[in-house]
Protein backbone atom coordinates (compact mmCIF):
# COMPACT_ATOMS: atom_id res chain seq x y z
CA UNK A 1 0.00 0.00 0.00
CA UNK A 2 1.00 3.55 -0.97
CA UNK A 3 2.58 5.79 1.28
CA UNK A 4 0.75 9.38 2.32
CA UNK A 5 2.40 12.53 2.64
CA UNK A 6 0.73 15.32 4.24
CA UNK A 7 2.29 18.76 3.09
CA UNK A 8 1.57 22.54 3.66
CA UNK A 9 2.76 25.17 5.96
CA UNK A 10 3.41 25.01 9.96
CA UNK A 11 0.61 24.57 11.89
CA UNK A 12 -2.08 23.40 8.82
CA UNK A 13 -2.52 20.33 10.50
CA UNK A 14 0.08 17.75 9.30
CA UNK A 15 1.02 15.85 12.03
CA UNK A 16 -2.30 16.14 13.62
CA UNK A 17 -4.60 15.01 10.74
CA UNK A 18 -1.87 12.11 9.91
CA UNK A 19 -2.27 11.01 13.28
CA UNK A 20 -5.57 10.44 13.28
CA UNK A 21 -5.66 9.60 9.34
CA UNK A 22 -3.10 6.39 10.51
CA UNK A 23 -5.07 5.58 13.56
CA UNK A 24 -7.88 5.42 11.39
CA UNK A 25 -7.11 3.40 8.47
CA UNK A 26 -4.23 1.15 10.00
CA UNK A 27 -0.80 3.17 9.29
CA UNK A 28 1.94 3.66 10.99
CA UNK A 29 2.43 7.63 11.74
CA UNK A 30 6.27 9.12 11.12
CA UNK A 31 6.50 12.77 11.39
CA UNK A 32 9.18 13.81 10.10
CA UNK A 33 10.49 17.07 12.46
CA UNK A 34 10.25 13.68 14.99
CA UNK A 35 12.51 11.48 13.00
CA UNK A 36 15.34 14.70 12.29
CA UNK A 37 15.70 15.20 15.91
CA UNK A 38 16.42 11.92 16.91
CA UNK A 39 19.58 11.66 14.01
CA UNK A 40 20.45 14.52 14.95
CA UNK A 41 20.05 14.50 18.81
CA UNK A 42 18.39 18.13 18.82
CA UNK A 43 15.50 20.24 18.17
CA UNK A 44 14.91 21.98 14.33
CA UNK A 45 15.26 25.24 15.98
CA UNK A 46 18.67 24.51 17.02
CA UNK A 47 19.39 22.99 13.81
CA UNK A 48 18.58 26.68 12.45
CA UNK A 49 20.19 28.47 15.13
CA UNK A 50 23.82 26.22 15.30
CA UNK A 51 23.51 24.55 11.43
CA UNK A 52 21.83 26.57 9.89
CA UNK A 53 18.78 26.32 7.23
CA UNK A 54 21.11 24.64 4.13
CA UNK A 55 22.01 22.35 6.53
CA UNK A 56 18.61 21.46 8.18
CA UNK A 57 17.13 20.96 4.54
CA UNK A 58 19.96 18.68 3.21
CA UNK A 59 19.20 16.64 6.10
CA UNK A 60 15.61 16.84 5.93
CA UNK A 61 15.70 15.70 2.03
CA UNK A 62 18.00 12.55 3.47
CA UNK A 63 15.87 11.79 5.95
CA UNK A 64 12.58 11.91 3.45
CA UNK A 65 14.24 9.23 0.73
CA UNK A 66 15.58 6.78 3.70
CA UNK A 67 11.50 6.74 4.64
CA UNK A 68 10.67 3.35 3.18
CA UNK A 69 8.49 3.30 0.33
CA UNK A 70 5.04 1.16 0.52
CA UNK A 71 4.75 0.32 3.98
CA UNK A 72 1.51 1.90 4.62
CA UNK A 73 2.92 5.19 6.51
CA UNK A 74 0.84 8.27 6.86
CA UNK A 75 4.07 11.40 6.48
CA UNK A 76 3.75 14.84 8.18
CA UNK A 77 6.24 16.32 5.85
CA UNK A 78 8.03 19.81 7.25
CA UNK A 79 6.30 22.51 5.56
CA UNK A 80 9.17 22.91 3.61
CA UNK A 81 9.79 19.59 2.36
CA UNK A 82 8.82 19.79 -1.05
CA UNK A 83 10.28 23.20 -1.69
CA UNK A 84 14.04 21.55 -1.85
CA UNK A 85 15.98 19.19 -4.36
CA UNK A 86 13.04 18.06 -6.12
CA UNK A 87 11.54 16.56 -2.89
CA UNK A 88 7.98 17.04 -4.21
CA UNK A 89 8.79 14.83 -7.22
CA UNK A 90 10.33 12.18 -5.20
CA UNK A 91 6.85 12.69 -2.72
CA UNK A 92 4.53 11.94 -5.78
CA UNK A 93 6.70 9.13 -7.02
CA UNK A 94 6.54 7.28 -3.51
CA UNK A 95 3.03 7.73 -2.43
CA UNK A 96 0.07 10.30 -2.51
CA UNK A 97 0.77 13.67 -1.32
CA UNK A 98 -2.36 15.51 0.17
CA UNK A 99 -2.09 18.99 0.24
CA UNK A 100 -3.89 20.50 3.81
CA UNK A 101 -4.49 24.29 2.26
CA UNK A 102 -5.17 27.09 5.27
CA UNK A 103 -4.89 30.65 4.23
CA UNK A 104 -2.13 32.65 6.17
CA UNK A 105 -5.32 34.61 8.29
CA UNK A 106 -5.53 30.88 9.39
CA UNK A 107 -2.47 29.84 9.96
CA UNK A 108 -1.62 33.07 12.35
CA UNK A 109 -4.69 32.21 14.60
CA UNK A 110 -3.78 28.54 14.75
CA UNK A 111 0.16 29.94 15.62
CA UNK A 112 -1.27 32.17 18.19
CA UNK A 113 -3.70 30.07 20.00
CA UNK A 114 -0.37 27.34 20.16
CA UNK A 115 2.15 27.17 23.29
CA UNK A 116 4.20 25.17 21.06
CA UNK A 117 7.00 28.11 19.84
CA UNK A 118 9.25 25.91 17.78
CA UNK A 119 8.90 27.22 14.15
CA UNK A 120 12.09 28.40 13.51
CA UNK A 121 11.11 30.35 10.28
CA UNK A 122 7.82 31.59 12.45
CA UNK A 123 9.16 34.06 15.10
CA UNK A 124 5.95 34.41 17.24
CA UNK A 125 7.50 37.23 18.92
CA UNK A 126 6.84 39.58 15.95
CA UNK A 127 3.65 42.03 15.63
CA UNK A 128 0.75 40.19 14.81
CA UNK A 129 1.12 42.27 10.86
CA UNK A 130 4.82 41.14 10.79
CA UNK A 131 4.43 37.65 11.43
CA UNK A 132 0.89 37.56 8.74
CA UNK A 133 2.71 39.04 6.36
CA UNK A 134 5.52 36.28 6.89
CA UNK A 135 3.40 33.84 6.48
CA UNK A 136 1.69 35.35 3.38
CA UNK A 137 5.37 35.58 1.71
CA UNK A 138 6.05 32.16 3.08
CA UNK A 139 2.75 31.10 1.41
CA UNK A 140 2.98 32.63 -1.69
CA UNK A 141 6.81 31.12 -2.71
CA UNK A 142 5.41 27.73 -1.59
CA UNK A 143 2.42 27.69 -2.98
CA UNK A 144 3.32 26.38 -6.30
CA UNK A 145 5.52 23.44 -4.80
CA UNK A 146 2.01 22.39 -2.78
CA UNK A 147 -0.47 22.60 -5.60
CA UNK A 148 1.60 20.00 -7.74
CA UNK A 149 0.53 17.43 -4.79
CA UNK A 150 -1.88 14.44 -5.77
CA UNK A 151 -5.01 16.00 -3.56
CA UNK A 152 -5.44 19.47 -2.62
CA UNK A 153 -8.04 19.67 0.60
CA UNK A 154 -8.86 22.81 2.73
CA UNK A 155 -6.95 22.32 5.88
CA UNK A 156 -10.01 22.70 7.99
CA UNK A 157 -11.26 19.23 7.37
CA UNK A 158 -11.65 15.98 9.78
CA UNK A 159 -10.57 13.19 8.95
CA UNK A 160 -14.20 11.78 8.48
CA UNK A 161 -14.17 14.45 5.03
CA UNK A 162 -10.25 13.10 4.25
CA UNK A 163 -11.43 9.16 4.65
CA UNK A 164 -14.49 9.98 2.25
CA UNK A 165 -12.17 11.97 -0.30
CA UNK A 166 -10.04 9.09 -0.03
CA UNK A 167 -12.82 6.52 -0.79
CA UNK A 168 -13.99 8.65 -3.63
CA UNK A 169 -10.50 8.80 -5.28
CA UNK A 170 -10.25 4.69 -5.04
CA UNK A 171 -13.38 4.32 -6.76
CA UNK A 172 -12.27 5.89 -9.85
Amino acid sequence: MKNIFLIGMPSSGKSTLGRHLAKRIGYKFIDMDELIEKQELMTVQEIFKYKGEDYFRQVESKVLKEIPVDQKLVIATGGGVPCFFDNINYIKANGTSIFLNVQPEDLLKRIQKSDINHRPLINRNTSEEALLKNLQERCAYRLPFYQQADIQIDGNIDVDQLLWILDQIEEK
